[in-house]
């Protein structure tokens, strides 16, 4: 290690190309004049190790390739590929679809239907030739009708039926039609709402998962540090062999961690690609996290965990479609049972019929007849009364389930908020841990130069300084996670998510 470096590893700028802290720079002048000794013995074993170090720590991996090779997408952008490619969305628009259909078919009731029939028969019996005369209006009392002659008839109908009244049953079906359209609907936008906030976590995840990797490779990088310098220290007789091996295992470890968090990036991509409905045969991720002021302003993530609601006040879940098209469904129930009742009651159909009517070749003859029927079941072996039954039972049930479902939505938004209260306090907490973690390290690097401290010291803040880290970056994603499922829980319209 040369003495520039080593001098930039006790001043805490070893990481990368960032200037020396301006708190660091008396620790780093004084200490160059110590570490000049050192320069002749240790530049050549110093360039061998800076070169394994390159090969090792910044080589281009095919892990980082790969993630080169992938398109980003801006969060808005993943939303509309999700929204047009999702399966899931797919299906529920399809469930609406046949949802408004049923609605043409209730409907179907309040138009008059309009049949035609036709046949072709023939009889040597009595009263049927004597009918089909009639019909063709050939009637001739010369015909012997005890026996006659084979007789042929061909019949053309036209047939009109109009429900005047059948107990309001097809009234109440055509509520309940309505009501699990608007049902399936509500359903349609809980789906939307989901899937956006599964991008939205799959976006951020990902964001987070990237960020974890850089501070892995930072941390073995400073590890790789850290034993080098041991190792020099080790051989000028500065240190002892513990502290080599002890920076040997803390490297291994955050190789391992580095591995791990890479296999996490590349499982973060894949399970955006599949709520995306893209797939692998996409190469597609988030774009990069850009430095956001508002997350930046731990006074202001404070002032927004405090603005939220009281716990003691409820939650207000009415907007949630899941909500409402549990109404619906409720209320399609209550229709389905007045058209289960609407069997006690009597029906009233109108009905016209014109035939013509024609023996083989001859003319056709015209008839009509119109008139009203009227018809009550006195007794069907109870059928109505047990269908009643079972209609007011699921009606019952429906409305059980309906205070299930808000309770279950008012849990949900209360676990949301509570998690958008801790995300933030995290937030503020890990930050200035971050800062606290980086003030450490950099005094226990002192005084490891200065022979004050053991290596497992400046170890240990190391790792300590990547667990801030780590906990900054998780929980930043997780603030903004927590935030849109905050929205999500409330039912607020996913373009107006934060």
């Amino acid at each position: 290690m040369g003495i520039e470096r080593k001098l930039r590893w006790i001043a805490g700028a070893e990481i990368s190309d960032r200037p020396i802290p301006a708190r660091s720079l008396p620790l780093y002048r004084r200490w160059r004049s110590r570490w000049g000794i050192f320069a002749r013995a240790s530049g050549a074993r110093a360039g061998l190790v800076f070169a394994v170090f390159l090969a090792l720590g910044f080589a281009p991996s095919g892990d980082l390739r790969a993630q080169s090779a992938l398109r980003p997408l801006s969060l808005e952008e993943a939303i509309r590929v999700a929204l047009d490619q999702s399966p899931d969305l797919e299906t529920a628009e399809h469930r609406t679809n046949a949802a408004h259909a049923a609605i043409d078919q209730a409907e179907a009731a309040f138009y008059p239907q309009l049949r035609m029939s036709g046949g072709y028969a023939a009889t040597d019996d009595p009263v049927q030739a004597f009918m089909m005369t009639l019909m063709q209006r050939d009637f001739d009392f010369a015909v012997n009708f005890n026996h006659p002659s084979t007789t042929d008839n061909l019949n053309l109908r036209f047939k009109a039926i109009y429900s005047i009244y059948n107990g309001g049953r097809d009234r109440a079906g055509r509520e309940a039609a309505l009501a699990t359209s608007e049902a399936q609907q509500q359903q349609f936008a809980a789906v939307q709402n989901a899937l956006v906030l599964e991008v939205t976590r799959a976006f951020h995840t990902i964001r987070k998962a990237r960020r974890l990797v850089e501070v892995e490779r930072a941390a073995m990088a400073s590890m790789e540090a850290n034993l080098e310098v041991a190792q020099s220290r080790f051989e000028q007789g500065l240190a002892l062999k513990s502290d080599v091996l002890d920076a040997d295992v803390r490297l291994a470890e955050a190789r391992e961690r580095e591995v791990r968090a890479r296999t996490a990036l590349a499982r973060s991509n894949t399970l955006f690609r599949s709520v995306l409905g893209v797939g692998e045969g996409e190469p597609v991720t988030a774009s990069e996290a850009v430095d956001d002021p508002e997350l930046d302003d731990l006074a202001e993530q404070a002032a927004a965990a405090d603005a939220l609601q009281d716990a003691a006040q409820p939650l207000d879940v009415s907007r949630r479609p899941e909500w409402q098209a549990a109404q619906s469904a409720v209320e399609a129930l209550e229709q389905q049972q007045r058209v289960a009742f609407g069997g006690y009651l009597p029906r009233v159909d109108a009905f016209a019929n014109y035939d013509l009517n024609s023996g083989l070749g001859d003319g056709f003859e015209d008839s009509w007849i119109a008139g009203v029927n009227i018809e009550v079941d006195l007794f069907d072996g109870f059928l109505t009364h047990s269908r009643v039954h079972e209609a007011r039972a699921r009606v019952l049930e429906s409305r059980a389930w309906l205070r299930r479902i808000l309770l279950d939505l008012q849990a949900e938004a209360r676990q949301a908020e509570l998690g958008v209260r801790e995300a933030a306090a995290r937030l503020a907490t890990s930050t200035r841990s971050v800062a606290q973690a980086e003030e450490s390290l950099e005094i226990a690097k002192e005084r490891y130069a200065g022979g004050l401290a053991l290596m497992t010291q400046v170890l240990d803040a190391e790792s300590a300084l990547s667990a801030a880290r780590q906990r900054s970056i998780a929980a930043r994603a997780d603030y903004r996670i927590m935030r849109a499922s905050l929205d999500w829980a409330l039912g607020r319209p996913w373009a107006d998510w934060q």
